[in-house]
């Protein structure tokens, strides 16, 4: 194996410490997504982070689901939420046709279990993308590139890692999910991605929730606006007959004692005391989003980026294929002005963008299908 080609097993200090981080991804619960799938995943407006995996945390995930059959998968479960979709950069799936068989027999996996489990289970969720050379150049994986010798090792970059950084930055904001020390000593990611993947995937589980929530909320107002428009329509066309109907209602709650302030002090009462379980459990769920949120590492996107990230950040979160005239629409919702030739012309000239028949586009391929 080439010294510069550093594989997952390779960046473990030893056999033990291999075994430790996949009893680690094994023994860590699974958590579960609250709502399963965002129904709109752009409808929140807080910016949506998307998991970058890079070869050991996919390698890692294929040998425990093998070694562990039956446990979720976290990828799996992140993919779910519709907020939190992983990719992973385009070397990822040829250093795993490389390196798979090493790390499983460090891990006392059969091979052929983990391949399975990589094709059924892992790859299926991931999102791959091409990149091209200029994406390299970003500013933060600049210093990834770096590697003179000379200089202190926290200074030191890693060319094997540059791919995964510059697809961080290409689609920012993200979070890098790997083992790697590099992205550690630059401050872009944590050296425990178990953990790191299990409080995004309860984030994304969160915002899911939040945005289900609000879809269910605006819905039964239209409903109610739509109700009371047309009771308001029908009193305007009959007005007599509305005004009757309006007494009678009137005199039958006046009666049976509805209208009396003991009774509507009770009832009030009453519905505060239902409510406050499900206000406390809303406090919760905002104290614990900004938690997590605090704690994340996170690559931010740059102040002024270009046209085709634009697309492509945007086409990576809504979680449907658009046209050109709709993603020019789109990003024009977020004061970024852009003509549909433009954008077509963008996308024709970057491997990232993949074109559907309809001139649909989205970004990446399926991993499961860029590996076959």
């Amino acid at each position: 194996m080439p010294a510069s080609m550093k594989s997952c097993a390779d960046s473990w200090v030893s056999d033990d410490t291999c075994s430790m981080t996949l009893d680690r991804a094994a023994a860590a619960p699974p958590l579960l997504v609250p709502s399963g799938e965002a129904i709109n995943p752009m409808l929140l407006h807080r910016p949506m982070l998307l998991p970058i995996l890079d070869t050991n945390a996919v390698m890692v995930e294929a040998c425990s689901l093998a070694k562990h059959a039956g446990k979720p998968g976290r990828f799996a479960g992140l993919a779910a939420t519709g907020r939190a979709t992983p990719y992973i950069a385009a070397h990822v799936l040829g250093e795993i046709d490389r390196h798979l068989p090493r790390l499983a027999e460090k891990h006392e996996v059969s091979e052929r279990l983990a391949r399975r489990a990589l094709d059924r289970r892992v790859l299926p969720v991931l999102r791959v993308v091409d990149l091209e050379i200029r994406d390299h150049l970003a500013p933060q994986t600049r210093h990834i590139l770096r590697v003179d010798p000379e200089m202190p090792r926290r200074h030191r970059g890693d060319p094997d890692d540059a791919p995964t950084m510059a697809l961080a930055e290409f689609l920012a904001p993200c979070i890098i999910i790997s083992k790697d020390s590099v992205f550690f000593r630059f401050g872009l990611g944590v050296v425990e991605w178990i953990p790191l993947a299990q409080n995004l995937l309860r984030l994304a589980g969160l915002e899911a929730t939040a945005s289900n929530a609000v879809v269910f909320i605006e819905l039964a107002l239209r409903l109610f606006g739509a109700g009371a428009h047309r009771m308001g329509v029908l009193a305007a066309r009959n007005p007599v007959l509305a005004a009757a109907a309006a007494s009678g209602l009137l005199w039958w709650c006046h009666r049976n004692g509805y209208l009396s302030r003991d009774d509507w002090r009770q009832r009030l009462t009453r519905a505060g005391k239902a409510t406050a379980p499900l206000l406390e459990l809303v406090t919760g769920a905002v104290t614990e989003h900004r938690m997590i949120s605090e704690s994340l590492v996170v690559v931010n996107p740059p102040v002024y980026p270009t046209t085709e990230q634009l697309a492509a950040r945007y086409l990576a979160r809504c979680g449907r294929s658009l046209t050109p005239g709709e993603l020019r629409d789109a990003l024009a919702r977020n004061d970024h002005t852009a003509s549909a030739a433009l954008l077509r012309r963008t996308m024709l000239t970057h491997r990232a963008f993949v074109r559907a028949p309809g001139d649909l586009w989205t970004i990446g391929r399926r991993a499961g299908d860029a590996l076959s």
